[in-house]
C-alpha cells in the first residue's frame, strides 16, 4: 500500500558548529510549523524560522536547524526525521548540543521536511498534473550542477533513474540548460512527492456547509483530466436511513464521523442511499450466541488507570529494552504511520513528563490519553470497551466448517496492488507492486501444481504472464493490466481498486451459478506497505463488520463500461453477513499468520490481524474489501518497507517463496475439517521460472 510517511534511503547526518558552511542557502518568512503532507491542501510547505534549506559544498541538500535549549532529543528530532533512534545510530559522535547547529542531509528528513527543503531551495519546483516539474536554475547551486543524476537523487531517491528523466524531458548530452523544466513522471516520484500531486489533484472545493460526505482519495497515480461524459461525478457517501451521521463504531477514540476527508489511498466513494428495497439489519442466522468478553488483549493486565487534569490515561510502566515508539504507541493505539507514531510518542512524552525517549528509565510511569486507546486496552467499565466486546462477541461465533482435502473444490481469487504506472511503496531500494506480484505468481504455481484448488487472478503483465523471478532485483513492469471485460490498462485514468472489486464479485456470482459452495470462495489482496521502521513483519486486514455499513458503487459512465460493474453497480450488506464475513475471514487470517510464523516468515507482533486501518483520525476497511462480496476475504501486507530487514527479505527470492507456501498452508489449514487431513505443501514448490 501506498505509505504515508518515511523515507529510508542511507544515512547522510551531518554535524556542525554554529559556524557550519555551506555554498548557499535559502530561507523562508514563516507561518507556523510544517504542514502534513497528507492533508490534501497544497504542495506549499514553508520552513520556521531557524531552519534553513542548504546547498553542500558538495552539492547535496540539507535542512540546517538549531539545536534549541533541551537539546537534541528525540521529542525535538521527531519534528525532522521519521526515526530519531535510527539517526542516532548512524551518527559518528554526539549530536549537537543547545545553541549548536545540526545539519540533516536530505535522505534523513521525513517525508514533510523533505518536500519543504527541495521546494525553498528551488522556487518554483512544485506538481504539474500528476507528475513533478523541477525548474533548472534560479538557485543557489549553478543550473550546471543541477545535473539528471542529481534531480533523480532528489525526487526519486535513485540516480539511476537519471536515463528515464532525459528520455523523458529529451535531454541531451550535455544535460539540462539553464531556464529548462525538468518534468519527473509520477511514476518515479518518491511518496513524499507522489502524494502531494495526488493529494492537489483529487482534492475537490470544501462543502458550503457540514454534510455526511466523503471525497475520492487515490489508490493509484490521481486521474488525469478527462473529457465528454468521463467527467460526470462519482456520487457521494450518504447515512442509510438506520444510520445517523454521528454513529460511531467502538474505535477507541477514533472518530468515523462522515463528514471527515476519505483516506486518500482509500480510492471509493459511496453511493447514496436506496429507497424501498433494503435488507434487514438483522443477523443472517439465529440470535446472537450469549455475550461472553474475550480474553483479554496482550499487555491489558500491565495497564492501570487514572485521571489528571488533561483527563484519563493508562497506566504503563516500561520494561527492560522496551521503547516508546513500538511498546507503547503502536501496540496501544494501534497506529503505525510513520507521522502518527512519532507525533502520538511526542504528546505521550509531553503529557507523561519525558524529555529524551531515548532515555527513559525502566519501570517509568507512561501515561497514554484513553482517547488515544484501542478499545480491547480501555478499561472494562467504558462504554467503548463494552460495544467492542459486543461486536467481537457476535463475530467470534462464526467458524469455517467446511473441510476440503487438498484444497479440492477451492476457488481463490488473487489480487496483486497497484501495477502498471502504480508501483506503490517504495523504500531501501524495493518497491511494492512488482514484488508482490512474484508473490502472487508463486503462490498460484504451488496452489496449481500441489493442490487441486482453481486459481482466478485479477492481473496478468502482458509481456511475461505469471512469471517468476528468481533475482533479488526485479525488473519494474509496467505492462500489467486488470482481467475485467474490457480489460483495463493500469496508466492511472480509471481507478482501478474500484475495478478490482467489481471484479472479484463478478467472479464470486460467476462461480456460485456455476454450483460452486460460496464458502470455498476466497479472495485476497496483497501488498506491502511502508508502516513506523521500527516494526517488522507481515499483517492481515480483514472487513470490519462495523465499517460496512453503507451502499456502496457507482452508476457513472466511468465505470459502467466494464461489463463487472454493470452487472450489479452498488453492494450493500446485511448486519448479519458483515459479521459473518468478518468472522469466517478471522479465522482464515488466524491461520496465515499461523502459518507465515511457522515457515520463518515474519509477522508484525503487536495484533497481526486487524478489522481496519486506523490513519489521521479515521478508521476504515479498505475499499477492496469493504466492496467485495467474497465472505472470506483478506488484504495481506507481506513486508513493512520502510524498515531494512523486511526490505531485503522481500528482496529475497527465497523468502518470496516461503510466503507463498505459508500463504497455501494457512488456507489448508483453513479448510481441514476434522477428518479431512491436512497434506503440508512441500518446501520449494514450484520456485522455479515459470508461466503460464
Amino acid at each position: 500500500m501506498r505509505p504515508f510517511g518515511f523515507i529510508m534511503i542511507g544515512a547522510g547526518l551531518v554535524l556542525a558548529g554554529a559556524a557550519g558552511g555551506s555554498t548557499g542557502r535559502a530561507s523562508t518568512p514563516h507561518p507556523p510549523a510544517a504542514v502534513r503532507l497528507d492533508a490534501p491542501a497544497t504542495a506549499g510547505v514553508r520552513l520556521s524560522t531557524g531552519e534553513q534549506a542548504v546547498v553542500r559544498p558538495d552539492g547535496s541538500l540539507s535542512l540546517e536547524v538549531r539545536v534549541p535549549k533541551g537539546g537534541a532529543g528525540d521529542v525535538w528530532l521527531g519534528r525532522y526525521v521519521a526515526d530519531p533512534a535510527a539517526l542516532r545510530r548512524a551518527r559518528d559522535r554526539a549530536l549537537p548540543k543547545a545553541g549548536e547547529t545540526l545539519h540533516l542531509g536530505l535522505a534523513d528528513l521525513n517525508d514533510t521536511y523533505r518536500v519543504a527543503v527541495v521546494q525553498a531551495l528551488f522556487p518554483g519546483s512544485a506538481p504539474r498534473g500528476t507528475d513533478w516539474v523541477h525548474p533548472v536554475g534560479g538557485s543557489s547551486l549553478p543550473a550546471s550542477g543541477q545535473t539528471l543524476e542529481r534531480i533523480a537523487t532528489w525526487y526519486t531517491g535513485y540516480a539511476a533513474n537519471a536515463a528515464a528523466i532525459g528520455k523523458r524531458n529529451n535531454v541531451g548530452a550535455r544535460g539540462p540548460g539553464a531556464g529548462q523544466e525538468i518534468v519527473i513522471p509520477h511514476a518515479l516520484l518518491l511518496p513524499a512527492f507522489a502524494r502531494t500531486t495526488e493529494a492537489i489533484a483529487v482534492s475537490p472545493p470544501a462543502p458550503a456547509a457540514a454534510s455526511a460526505t466523503a471525497t475520492i482519495g487515490a489508490a493509484s497515480p490521481a486521474p488525469a483530466p478527462k473529457t465528454g461524459d468521463e467527467q460526470a461525478p462519482l456520487p457521494v457517501l450518504q447515512p442509510l436511513p438506520d444510520q445517523p451521521a454521528s454513529a460511531t463504531p467502538p474505535s477507541a477514540g477514533v472518530s468515523t464521523a462522515a463528514s471527515s476527508t476519505a483516506p486518500s489511498e482509500d480510492d471509493f466513494t459511496e453511493a447514496p442511499a436506496a429507497t424501498g428495497d433494503e435488507e434487514e439489519e438483522e443477523p443472517s442466522i439465529g440470535p446472537p450466541a450469549p455475550y461472553a468478553p474475550p480474553p483479554a488483549a496482550e499487555g491489558a493486565g500491565d495497564l492501570t488507570y487514572g485521571k489528571d487534569r488533561d483527563g484519563g490515561y493508562a497506566l504503563y510502566r516500561l520494561k527492560r529494552g522496551e521503547a516508546l515508539y513500538s511498546a507503547v504507541v503502536i501496540r496501544f493505539t494501534g497506529r503505525v504511520d510513520v507521522q502518527e507514531v512519532n507525533d502520538l510518542a511526542a504528546k505521550i512524552a509531553r503529557r507523561s513528563g519525558i524529555g529524551d525517549v531515548t532515555g527513559i528509565p525502566v519501570g517509568y510511569r507512561v501515561k497514554i490519553p484513553l482517547d488515544d486507546l484501542l478499545p480491547e486496552y480501555l478499561p472494562r467499565d467504558d462504554e467503548r470497551r463494552q460495544a467492542w466486546e459486543r461486536s467481537h462477541a457476535a463475530v467470534e461465533r462464526y467458524t469455517n466448517a467446511t473441510g476440503r482435502r487438498n484444497l479440492d473444490g477451492v476457488a481463490v481469487i488473487l489480487d496483486a496492488g497497484h501495477g502498471g504506472r502504480d508501483i506503490g511503496a517504495a523504500h531501501n531500494g524495493i518497491w511494492e507492486h512488482d514484488y508482490v506480484y512474484d508473490v502472487m505468481c508463486r503462490i498460484k504455481k504451488v496452489l496449481e501444481t500441489t493442490t487441486r484448488a482453481r486459481v482466478i487472478p485479477t492481473i496478468k503483465d502482458r509481456k511475461e504472464g505469471y512469471a517468476i523471478h528468481d533475482t533479488a532485483q526485479l525488473p519494474r513492469s509496467r505492462s500489467e493490466i486488470l482481467l475485467t471485460n474490457p480489460p483495463l490498462e493500469l496508466n492511472g485514468s480509471v481507478p482501478s481498486v474500484n475495478l478490482r472489486w467489481y471484479l472479484s464479485n463478478s467472479w464470486y456470482r460467476r462461480l456460485t451459478s456455476e454450483g460452486v459452495d460460496p464458502d470455498t470462495i476466497v479472495f485476497t489482496s496483497l501488498h506491502a506497505d511502508a508502516r513506523h521502521p521500527s516494526m517488522s513483519g507481515a499483517m492481515v486486514y480483514v472487513p470490519g463488520s462495523e465499517y460496512r455499513r453503507g451502499r456502496y458503487g457507482s452508476a457513472g459512465p466511468v465505470y459502467a463500461r466494464y461489463s463487472e460493474a454493470r452487472e450489479t453497480p452498488f453492494v450493500s450488506f446485511t448486519r448479519g453477513e458483515r459479521e459473518r464475513s468478518e468472522g469466517l475471514s478471522r479465522q482464515f487470517a488466524a491461520d496465515l499468520v499461523d502459518a507465515f510464523a511457522d515457515r520463518d516468515v515474519a509477522v508484525h507482533p503487536y495484533g497481526p490481524v486487524r478489522e481496519r486501518i486506523i490513519r489521521r483520525g479515521r478508521s476504515w476497511v479498505p475499499a477492496v474489501l469493504r466492496c467485495n462480496i467474497v465472505p472470506v476475504q483478506v488484504l495481506i501486507e507481506i513486508s513493512n518497507l520502510s524498515n531494512p530487514e523486511d526490505s531485503r527479505a522481500l528482496a529475497d527470492p527465497a523468502y518470496r517463496q516461503r510466503v507463498a507456501e505459508a500463504y497455501v498452508e494457512g488456507l489448508m489449514r483453513y479448510f481441514s475439517a476434522p477428518g479431512t487431513g491436512r497434506p503440508a505443501v512441500a518446501a520449494g514448490a514450484a520456485s522455479r521460472n515459470q508461466s503460464r
